[in-house]
């Protein structure tokens, strides 16, 4: 459908080059009308100022039309981006919403790069591949982490995969923040934003999120 559409908007602008001036004639004229322009016109007589006008009227508007169809191919060519605000981000599993500003995500990028990208890095998992932070293995957890709840609930107080076993020892977190320096500092606020950016980028780059160092 997007391919015919930038067909049509090409042809139109294309079409728009070949359009006749108002008050005359766009088809090319008779013979009979030939014949009377030859005797009318006495020999060795050029091509008459309004003739000559007319020739560059049309090859100026066949370029414009070019021109125009390029134009419009080239917009309508283009990939639609949504708006950040557009891209709804789960709060939780009740079917709350929420979305980032520009600044905000910005603000959550970096702290996601300051405390997270060691092992984290494009969403990968360098101490456990089988399990990263693409949006099959958030849901997959227990309880699930799909949801900027369920993140920022792992983050005060990390558990194993299927929830049986703490594991704050070994993973930064709020609750073992002497053991690790860089959670000290950490505001629930912080682990909101980090949260909504992991969801973010699972919702704007699936393709890539979750794939680690490969595409980083």
């Amino acid at each position: 459908a997007s391919g015919l559409a930038v067909v049509c908007l090409l042809a139109l602008g294309l079409c728009a080059g070949f359009v006749a001036p108002s008050g005359r004639a766009a088809g090319p004229p008779s013979a009979a009308a030939g014949r009377v322009a030859e005797v009318q016109r006495p020999s060795g007589v050029g091509a008459t100022p309004e003739a000559s006008e007319t020739a560059w009227s049309s090859v100026a508007r066949f370029f414009g039309g070019a021109l125009l169809g390029i134009a419009l191919l080239g917009s309508a060519a283009s990939p639609a981006r949504a708006d950040l605000e557009d891209t709804l981000i789960p709060v939780d599993g009740k079917g709350k919403t929420a979305t980032l500003t520009k600044e905000q995500l910005v603000r959550a990028k970096r702290l996601f790069n300051n405390a997270c990208a060691i092992c984290h890095v494009g969403g990968g998992n360098r101490t456990n591949q089988n399990v990263g932070l693409g949006m099959e293995e958030l849901q997959g957890g227990l309880p699930t982490r799909a949801t900027v709840e369920g993140i920022v609930n792992f983050l005060n107080a990390p558990v194993t995969y299927d929830g049986l076993k703490d594991v704050s020892e070994t993973h930064p977190s709020i609750k073992s923040a002497d053991l690790f320096p860089k959670m000290r500092s950490m505001k629930q606020q912080d682990l909101v934003d980090i949260s909504m950016y992991i969801l973010y980028q699972n919702f704007t780059i699936p393709e890539k999120w979750g794939g680690g160092k490969q595409y980083y």
